[in-house]
């Protein structure tokens, strides 16, 4: 862009604020300011702004275009403009406030009604931080598959509580991360989506064992188990895995870990079976690897080769 036509716009987008500040004030004769024309104004400012790539001055009058819109109670529009202003943060790499302002506008667009628009927003904030910042991206995954139930959308829920799931794992939030991935389950269940089912509920049981608790593995399997279907090979996997552990045996698991549907799953449940700690010996359960020393729990176990790990997957 040439430099005359960016001071064009520049000085087109300042009058219109100024346009928009006149309308806002009162006087003897005038007892409320115009607020529609305020946020006319203000719009077509922040749109100047954007053309001429000033984009904090544009996010700006975005903010003070939803203030106006606020006043006049007109929710949606003033989540669109915050949303607006949050999408420009990112191009001078403002991480923090892009995401604020998505996560505001989405909170205002479900305070308006409108559930769906208040998921996608969330999504999109938190696509925009899941590479660096994978923890908080789940949160918000987390929050739009909350958002989505509200609207009986079982699929659209499913989804959220997928992404939110995987990245907790890749943010080694375990916890948090098992806690995600038995809400997808349910929204699966609710779809009949048994394949989806049976890779997760793999999935699950890795977790926990990566998380030192087998038991709880064992547990979830028993009770999961009849969510899928029993001759599926995650459904067979996990059982397989479960019992290997419990007997102690290496080979087994090692076997299990490295075939092809476990190294194809995505990429969070793949590094767990690269690295997941085996335990050695016979017979013994491996509760007892949860209180072992790190140099005990390495002395007892191998870890799978690196070059088993396949990339894709979301994490």
């Amino acid at each position: 862009m040439s430099g005359d036509i960016q001071e064009r716009r520049m000085a087109e987008g300042q009058t219109h604020i100024q346009a928009a500040e006149k309308y806002m004030k009162t006087s003897f004769f005038k007892w409320k300011p115009d607020l529609d024309s305020a946020a006319s104004e203000y719009t077509k400012a922040a749109t100047c702004f954007r053309n001429a790539k000033a984009f904090k001055e544009a996010k700006g009058a975005f903010l003070k275009a939803a203030d106006v819109h606020k006043q006049m109670n007109a929710i949606f529009h003033a989540a669109k403009m915050i949303e607006q202003a949050g999408l420009l943060c990112k191009e001078f790499k403002d991480v923090e406030g892009c995401v604020n302002l998505l996560e505001h506008a989405a909170d205002l667009f479900h305070q308006n009604g409108t559930a769906d628009t208040a998921a996608l927003t969330l999504d999109r904030a938190a696509k925009s931080i899941e590479l660096n910042y994978p923890g908080k991206a789940a949160e918000l995954y987390d929050k739009a598959c909350s958002v989505s139930e509200l609207d009986d959308k079982s699929r659209q829920c499913a989804e959220f509580a997928g992404k939110a799931g995987r990245l907790f794992v890749r943010a080694e939030k375990y916890d948090l991360a098992i806690e995600a991935l038995k809400r997808e389950i349910e929204f699966h269940h609710q779809t009949d989506n048994f394949p989806m089912i049976n890779r997760v509920i793999l999935g699950v049981v890795m977790v926990y064992l990566q998380n030192g608790d087998p038991v709880a593995a064992e547990n979830f399997f028993t009770t999961a188990s009849n969510r899928g279907t029993g001759e599926d090979e995650f459904i067979q996997g996990a059982d397989e895995l479960i019992r290997a552990f419990n007997d102690g045996d290496e080979d087994a698991a090692r076997e299990i870990l490295s075939k092809p549907f476990v190294k194809f799953m995505d990429n969070c449940f793949a590094k767990i079976a690269r690295g997941l700690v085996i335990p050695a010996g016979g017979g013994g359960r491996v509760g007892v690897v949860k209180n072992a020393s790190a140099n005990e729990i390495q002395d007892q176990g191998a870890q799978l080769a690196d070059d088993d790990l396949e990339d894709g997957g979301l994490c």
